[in-house]
């Protein structure tokens, strides 16, 4: 679920086996440093930014390429009076970007910064987070991934279908096409109305609109790469300084440190962060998201189902059951027990993810 382009991952002949260690002495690591550089640890390739410089060019296009995915899906786009549409690139936006390319490169820039941060972007986020924390709460069996090299054997409560479940049924009940919402946006029978205004739950909060993740989409994702870049950097320094287990170390480059990052079961008070990130905040909001989308675009287009795009939501949601259901599967790949908690893996799946994997929708 990280950004992968080709080529972009370097890895030892062993193809990053956790238990691999690292070259005896490299331009950026001296033959004391490597000396101390623990087995377990996964190294996977020399050097920083002058040996991997399109590594440092990841983090630089990466944040604005999401930016301006976001602008182009949005409705500012239709708003700001382009004379090409991006939905025909071939016979709008191409031709018409090399007919003047300094305008198209000065506009592009240009969409791509206006896509800023909201307070309600923001609130969404943190709320949405808030409430995938909660339901980390949830019972189930306890289940291990592999053990490492240093011999750490990672922990965890198997309770991800019912996280898939529950998350679900908590973002359409509070919508408004919930039992709280207006009678004529409402999906259930009456009956559920007059159960919830029987014990006052619908007098507790405003139903928020199921559109919201598409009414917020720009200022949110933008609001998450920040977070995403500053998590990153809290992730690299926690990898550094205080390690959830053995299984840490520096490369010798703060820019890979950065990218690659230095901890691979990364924990604060005994929140696995990896597994919450990649699982049950980024593919619940993949999961949603589809869905979300699909009701605005109902609406707005004057109550008119475009039943490609419902479908597509739909074979999403369920592609993304399956996930939950397999996800101990999913701690035992590569993602969890190669791939290091760094910008590569945590940002792509808190920015990358919502902002590709739902272009579609």
């Amino acid at each position: 679920m990280s950004v992968k382009a080709s080529n972009l991952r370097h890895r030892t002949a062993a193809s990053g086996v956790i238990g691999s260690k690292a070259p005896a002495n490299t331009p950026t690591q001296t033959s004391a440093e490597a000396s101390d550089y623990k087995s377990g640890t996964n190294w996977v390739h020399e050097g920083g930014i002058e040996a991997n410089p399109y590594l440092f060019a990841l983090v630089v296009v990466s944040p604005f390429l999401s930016l301006l995915l976001a602008y182009v899906t949005s409705a500012d786009i239709a708003e700001s009076g382009t004379t090409w549409r991006v939905t025909h690139p071939l016979t709008e936006m191409l031709p018409t970007c090399f007919a003047d390319v300094p305008s198209c490169i000065s506009s592009t820039l240009s969409a791509g910064a206006s896509v800023v941060p909201t307070l309600e972007g923001a609130k969404f986020i943190l709320t949405f987070m808030t409430v995938a924390l909660a339901l980390e709460l949830l019972p189930g069996k306890i289940d291990f991934g592999p053990e490492t090299a240093t011999g750490h054997v990672p922990t965890y409560i198997d309770n991800g279908v019912a996280h898939c479940l529950v998350y679900s049924i908590l973002f359409f009940l509070g919508s408004n096409i919930g039992p709280c919402g207006e009678s004529d946006n409402q999906l259930l029978p009456a009956v559920f109305r007059k159960v919830t205004e029987t014990i006052g739950v619908c007098g507790v909060y405003t139903p928020y609109n199921f559109g919201i993740m598409y009414d917020l989409f720009p200022g949110s994702l933008s609001f998450l790469n920040i977070f995403g870049i500053v998590f990153c950097v809290f992730l690299m320094f926690k990898g550094l300084y205080f390690p959830s287990t053995d299984d840490n170390g520096s490369s010798g480059s703060w820019v890979k440190d950065y990218l690659w990052g230095t901890e691979l079961y990364p924990r604060v008070f005994g929140l696995d962060l990896k597994r919450f990130i990649n699982c049950r905040f980024s593919m619940t909001y993949w999961q949603l998201a589809g869905f979300s989308f699909c009701y605005r675009s109902y609406v707005l287009h004057d109550n008119e189902m475009d039943w490609g795009l419902f479908f597509s939501a739909l074979s999403q949601y369920l592609y993304l059951v399956k996930f939950f259901f397999w996800e101990m599967g999913y701690m035992r790949s590569i993602d969890i027990i190669v791939d290091r908690a760094g910008y590569e893996i945590q940002w792509g799946c808190l920015v990358w993810v919502p902002s590709v994997y739902t272009f579609h929708s």
